[in-house]
């Protein structure tokens, strides 16, 4: 076999696995928009270049036809770049969003690595695989006293934020009077930005036209934040507008 010859194979092997984790993510760790907003792209485009580039590269340094050692040579390079594989790997499976938690006016995402899982108290929030993350809500204690605690905690930066405590953790019940008082103003949004227009025409386009038939709530992502279109029906999720939820995020047009 020529030098040429296997670094080839060693290309299309090293792609073929990065293109297999690529689509694990997109599909089941990062499902759509979470790939997104939660960084997926630039964490496997660093295993990418990782995994696809040295290791190809280093067998066309290495590689000579009857070489002694060649065998040893290319058990260290497939050894080295499966390591760095199952190392990222295993960062990327960490860090997927486990949880969409809903708190006060919001939702967020929360990592696998965020949660301890030995917090959550309900079955329904307990799994072992699946595809995307759980929905779920975090909401103060109901005892006036030890709200009052918790929260002056987090203002103080004592604890963390309730999205983060998994012993808050219930099933997503939405309360729809609470959801439209907190729902954003996509007229505000639109007139400020011409690209979030088209974004929340195209969304609307896709909907049957109806704007007012969804409730829009901030998601916050670890890479971005994006708009979550929920049913006015029940409250549940019913799509995505990536654009960003926050007006100081757009240029303000002059009186």
């Amino acid at each position: 076999m020529t030098k040429f010859r296997a670094f080839i194979l060693h290309l299309i092997a090293s792609a073929g696995i990065i293109l297999a984790l690529l689509g694990l993510m997109r599909w089941v760790w990062y499902p759509a928009p979470y790939f997104e907003i939660n960084g997926g792209w630039q964490v496997w485009r660093i295993l990418a270049g990782v995994d696809v580039v040295l290791g190809p590269l280093l067998t066309l340094i290495v590689f000579k036809p009857g070489k002694p050692s060649l065998k040893f040579d290319m058990s260290c390079i497939v050894l080295m770049q499966l390591a760095a594989l199952i190392y990222g790997g295993t960062i990327i499976y960490q860090q997927r969003p486990e949880f969409v938690v809903f708190g006060t006016d919001r939702f967020t995402t929360v990592t696998a690595a965020e949660i301890e899982f030995d917090q959550i108290k309900f079955p329904e929030l307990q799994r072992i695989a699946g595809i995307g993350p759980l929905l779920a809500q975090a909401l103060p204690p109901a005892d006036p006293k030890l709200r009052q605690e918790l929260l002056f905690a987090i203002v103080t930066g004592g604890e963390k934020d309730l999205e983060f405590r998994a012993e808050l953790y219930e099933p997503y019940r939405p309360d729809l009077t609470q959801l439209r008082s907190r729902s954003l103003d996509l007229d505000k949004i639109a007139a400020l930005d011409d690209k979030a227009k088209e974004a929340i025409a195209a969304f609307a386009a896709q909907h049957g036209g109806q704007l007012e038939h969804y409730l829009y709530l901030p998601i916050k992502g670890k890479n971005k934040d994006i708009v979550m279109a929920l049913s006015a029906t029940d409250g549940m999720p019913a799509g995505f507008i990536s654009i960003s939820p926050w007006l100081q995020d757009y240029p303000q047009k002059p009186q």
